[in-house]
């Protein structure tokens, strides 16, 4: 029971909430009827100054047997709100100030001053209202009176009566009733919505049915779907990659298993040599792809997006370096174009891979005896644009939309690489370029008449340099 009541609950959320609101509208009440009752109580005397007028000129009595009423009128109300002393009082007076008829409470007399309409006499509680005027003949004039203490009783008293209490205690369970009920009918379809979704196997992404759901639900039940949709997709080429990924892996370890045989059995050092040589080209093989799957999953998920400060210029020389001696292998020449130093900030080893696998590839698949060139620029706009550029066999136009996707290979570049590349080199790259919100492009590269029309891969994004 008391986990229940401590558990967060947008039920007990709008109740509070509606409770505190029917309290601010009670107090708001409250202050209102402070704020106006001094206009009321003046109300009130310009009525009683009236009828006294009013008496005055009708009855053919003496002023005070005819105004006998209104004074009992006054003492009745008085008794009833508890403020018999100061509630209300009149005087008539003639002309020359002679009193000729009063009624109502004890209150001191006033001497005329020349005053009329209203105004205030005495400091405190003791203070008096007044509210002076003449008959239309201006043979009588009339004061009625009505101290500061029997205004703040008179307002207490209404505040605080019986009928108020009731009204307050009554009114707020019968309009919590409704609204209650009407919570626990607008969350009922949520509530059906989760029953719904805990009833699902673990493997059943379909989008969620909601007959009719509420305008309110139905951003929730969208958003529900289109999460259950990525995810459906995403598990979908995980799959698809894991079922690549064992594909490719099993040729190279098969080529180890049987070369790893070869030397067992081998008497002769040409034979053992000639093993040793294969079973080291797929071991390095079986390495580099399980390097570069690791390195697409890394990027994928995103664990590399931290900021660092690099110098970009050095970045790409220090890639050109790593990669000497794999171009010297096949008589390539590296070559670098662009400033000698250029820092900038930028997401993780995202800069890096892009370079490794780009020059790379450039190598694997370029023109032997040809060239690779990486070039930096830095435009005015603050755009950096990285291009990696090589003079082999290229991709053709028709393969460029694909050669992205993962153990995916242009016809050209697989057949230069005589099927020692893995086809994730781009797939990596482009992987890398999301994390540095670059745009990438593929064109032709260095022509030069000995060789293909070569591959350009150009990368664009903004990277302003590091102030000082």
């Amino acid at each position: 029971m008391m986990r229940r009541l401590t558990t967060p609950s947008i039920t007990r959320r709008l109740m509070v909430a509606l409770l505190g609101a029917y309290v601010l509208a009670w107090g708001a009440m409250v202050v209102l009827a402070v704020a106006t009752a001094s206009v009321e109580f003046d109300k009130e005397m310009r009525s009683v100054s009236e009828v006294v007028e009013q008496v005055l000129t009708d009855a053919a009595l003496p002023p005070d047997a005819a105004l006998h009423g209104v004074a009992l009128k006054i003492a009745a109300d008085g008794q009833r709100v508890g403020a018999e002393r100061g509630y209300l009082a009149f005087r008539v007076h003639d002309a020359a100030g002679r009193l000729l008829a009063q009624g109502g409470s004890d209150v001191p007399a006033l001497a005329d001053d020349g005053r009329l309409g209203f105004f205030m006499v005495g400091e405190g509680q003791a203070a008096q209202h007044v509210y002076r005027r003449w008959t239309a003949d201006r043979a009588r004039r009339i004061d009625v009176q009505q101290s500061v203490a029997a205004r703040d009783r008179v307002l207490g008293v209404g505040l605080s009566s019986a009928v108020t209490v009731a009204q307050l205690l009554i009114g707020f369970p019968v309009l919590l009733l409704p609204v209650w009920l009407a919570v626990r009918t607008g969350l009922r379809p949520l509530l059906s919505l989760s029953q719904d979704l805990a009833a699902r196997s673990p493997a059943d992404l379909q989008p969620v049915r909601v007959a009719q759901p509420y305008r309110e639900l139905r951003p929730v039940v969208d958003e529900l779907n289109g999460t259950l949709a990525r995810l459906q997709a995403l598990l979908q080429r995980e799959r698809a990659f894991l079922a690549d990924a064992a594909h490719e892996l099993r040729t190279p370890l098969a080529v180890i298993a049987a070369q790893c045989d070869t030397l067992k059995r081998s008497r002769d050092a040409d034979e053992r040599d000639a093993a040793a040589q294969r079973l080291e080209r797929g071991l390095a093989r079986s390495m580099r792809l399980v390097n570069q799957l690791l390195a697409l999953a890394r990027l994928e998920a995103g664990v590399e997006h931290r900021m660092e400060r690099i110098d970009l210029a050095d970045v790409a020389r220090d890639c050109l370096a790593m990669h000497a001696d794999e171009a010297q292998a096949r008589g390539i020449e590296l070559g670098y174009a662009g400033p000698d130093s250029l820092p900038i900030d930028s997401p993780g080893h995202a800069v890096e891979t892009v370079l490794h696998n780009l020059i790379g590839n450039a190598i694997r698949y370029g023109r032997p005896e040809g060239r690779v060139e990486v070039s930096l620029m830095l435009r005015d706009d603050g755009d950096c644009v990285l291009d990696v550029s090589d003079d082999g066999p290229g991709i053709a136009v028709a393969d460029r939309a694909h050669v992205f996707e993962r153990f995916r290979r242009g016809t050209a570049s697989a057949a230069a690489a005589s099927g020692s590349g893995s086809g994730l080199g781009l797939a990596i790259v482009q992987a890398a370029t999301q994390q540095m919100g670059a745009l990438i492009e593929l064109k032709d590269g260095l022509r030069d008449g000995t060789g293909g029309p070569g591959l350009s891969v150009t990368l664009r994004w903004r990277a302003m340099p590091v102030a000082g």
